[in-house]
């Protein structure tokens, strides 16, 4: 629900979308969605690539763009002017920090982070922006839409 309110009427871009569950959720509410990942799976859980399964997903959505790409090397080609930025990376601190710092400048009024529970993307994403505006379930989110 989180996710919907935040997005709704909004340009979102979404950094880590694995399967595309969140970029689904996104897309009910947010007037567009640029959906960033790799999809080279996730090494925590052994997860192999995703991106099968994400294009079954989001494919027919009309207002997402899909990009296949690391956020390092596609995010500092975008222009600031996303209204709300949602992160849901790799959840180490050093991925964490870099995700972050990627983010921010492309936010104009919500910054949120999925995996608020794990210790690394808490303390990390805390020490660099301080407390969230306000936490539901597993998100975190900065800013107000």
């Amino acid at each position: 629900y989180e996710l919907r309110r935040i997005s709704a009427d909004h340009v979102v871009l979404e950094m880590g979308a694995w399967k595309g569950r969140s970029t689904v959720v996104l897309a009910e509410t947010a007037q567009y969605v640029v959906s960033v990942d790799i999809h080279r799976g996730i090494e925590e859980i052994g997860a192999e690539d995703s991106l099968p399964d994400y294009l079954a997903a989001v494919r027919d959505l009309p207002n997402v763009a899909i990009v296949v790409a690391d956020f390092a090397g596609f995010l500092p080609l975008l222009a600031p002017g996303f209204d709300v930025v949602y992160v849901d990376g790799a959840h180490d601190a050093d991925s964490v920090r870099r995700d972050t710092m990627l983010a921010q400048p492309l936010a104009r009024k919500v910054i949120a982070f999925h995996d608020w529970d794990f210790p690394a993307v808490r303390d990390t994403v805390t020490s660099l922006m301080g407390n969230p505006t306000r936490v539901v379930g597993s998100i975190a989110v900065y800013g107000d839409a």
